[in-house]
């Protein structure tokens, strides 16, 4: 069985992948999604310039927590861990989603460790921000059903219908093994 390479961060043990070469770029995840899910040409061409730490978050994809309630601040703190424990004293951040979140966050506690902040599909949060609705919410963290069930759910929750089949008939099997593991 292929060993998961882990990073062990205040009580629990991140799921850190690395690959590619050159500058190093810590790419973060949306809301329960895994470094699988990233698009994998996507990656292969960020890789082919830059060294990737794909970060699972804490309890998400094999990566465990300590059973505590924790928040965006706490998983910046864990992604800045990570970097240390992996030996770069500066990084440059890509944030999808949550993931954004947890970038921002990260660069305003360890603004001396970031070279570059990219943000994909994300907002700055606080007052001012547009919050999912309790409905959204509850569909978001969804669990009920078949792994391809919560993947199509979650597929045509997040994208326009016709674009939302289309990935679903693309990715759908690749999104609901992400699903498997997060479960």
């Amino acid at each position: 069985m292929e060993s998961i390479p882990t990073v062990a961060v205040d009580g629990a043990q991140l799921v850190c992948h690395r690959i590619g070469g050159g500058r190093p770029l810590l790419v973060l995840n949306g809301f329960g999604a895994t470094s699988a899910d990233w698009d994998p040409s996507f990656i292969d061409r960020l890789a082919s310039s830059n060294e990737l730490i794909l970060l699972n978050n804490r309890g998400i994809g094999g990566s465990t927590d300590d059973g505590q309630p924790f928040d965006i601040a706490k998983l910046a703190d864990d992604a800045a861990h990570v970097i240390e424990a992996l030996g770069f004293e500066h990084v440059s951040l890509l944030g999808w989603s949550m993931g954004g979140f947890i970038a921002q966050a990260f660069a305003l506690n360890y603004a001396n460790r970031v070279d570059k902040l990219v943000l994909l599909s994300t907002d700055p949060g606080g007052i001012e921000a547009d919050l999912a609705s309790s409905d959204v919410w509850s569909k978001l963290i969804d669990t009920a059903g078949t792994p391809n069930e919560q993947a199509r759910r979650l597929l045509f929750l997040v994208f326009p219908n016709d674009v939302a089949e289309s990935f679903y008939q693309q990715f759908g099997d690749m999104v609901a093994a992400a699903r498997t593991i997060t479960s």
